[in-house]
C-alpha cells in the first residue's frame, strides 16, 4: 500500500490520509510528525497499528464529551466517529469501552426517548424514529407493549391545535391529518376528534 496524499482539514491541525488515491483516515499533524509518515509506500500491518494507536486515545476522549451533551445510540455514534475520520477498529474499540461503561446503552436510550415523547406522538412514529436511530426491533416492541391507550394525550394535542379556530369540516379534516401525522393509530385518532369538535367523524379518503 503507498501513502499518496496528506490533506489538512481547512485550517486545523488535522489532516485526511489517502492511500492508493482513496482516503484511509484522519490524524493529527503530531502523529505524522511522530511517525514520520511521507508519501510513498508503507507496510500493510504495522501503518493499520499506527493509525489504531493514534486515534483510539482521542476518539474515545472525543466520543465521551459528545456523550456528555447528547446521548446517542450505538449507531449514531458510530456515524459521529466515522464522520469524524476514525477507522473501524478504532470505532469498535471506542464503542466497546463506552458500552462497558454504560455509556451507550440503546436500551435506555429508547426508554427515555419513549418517556419523552410518549405524549407527542403515537406509538408508529416513536417505534420508526427509534429504528432509523439503530435501536434494535425487539427492543422497541418490548417497551411500547408498555405504552397504554394514547386518547388522552391525542385530546390534548387536538384542543391546542384547534383553539382559537373557527370549528368547521376544514378544520376537522386538518386536525385529523395533524394527528396521524404524528404517528397515532386511526381508531383513537377518530375517538378524540369526536371528544375536541364533538359529532361524529366522518370517513376519510
Amino acid at each position: 500500500m503507498e501513502i499518496t496524499e496528506f490533506k489538512r482539514i481547512g485550517k486545523t491541525n488535522r489532516y485526511k490520509i489517502f492511500v492508493d488515491n482513496n482516503y484511509y483516515a484522519t490524524v493529527m499533524d503530531e502523529t505524522i510528525v511522530k511517525y514520520g509518515l511521507k508519501l510513498g509506500e508503507v507496510e500493510e500491518e504495522p501503518f493499520k497499528e499506527l493509525i489504531f494507536e493514534a486515534q483510539k486515545g482521542v476518539a474515545l476522549d472525543m466520543a465521551l464529551k459528545l456523550l456528555e451533551n447528547y446521548s446517542k445510540t450505538e449507531k449514531e455514534l458510530r456515524k459521529y466517529l466515522y464522520d469524524k475520520g476514525y477507522v473501524k477498529p478504532v470505532v469498535d474499540y471506542v464503542v466497546e469501552k463506552l458500552r462497558s461503561y454504560g455509556y451507550v446503552d440503546d436500551r435506555a436510550y429508547a426508554s427515555m426517548y419513549l418517556k419523552s415523547n410518549v405524549g407527542k406522538k403515537g406509538k408508529r412514529a416513536i417505534g420508526y424514529e427509534l429504528k432509523l436511530k439503530g435501536v434494535k426491533s425487539e427492543i422497541i416492541d418490548e417497551l411500547l407493549e408498555e405504552v397504554g391507550e394514547q386518547g388522552e394525550a391525542i385530546v390534548t394535542l387536538g384542543k391546542k391545535f384547534v383553539k382559537n379556530k373557527p370549528h368547521d369540516q376544514k378544520l376537522r379534516e386538518k386536525l385529523y391529518r395533524h394527528l396521524l401525522s404524528k404517528g397515532f393509530d386511526y381508531s383513537e385518532v377518530s375517538e378524540a376528534i369526536k371528544k375536541v369538535l364533538g359529532g361524529e367523524d366522518e370517513s376519510w379518503d
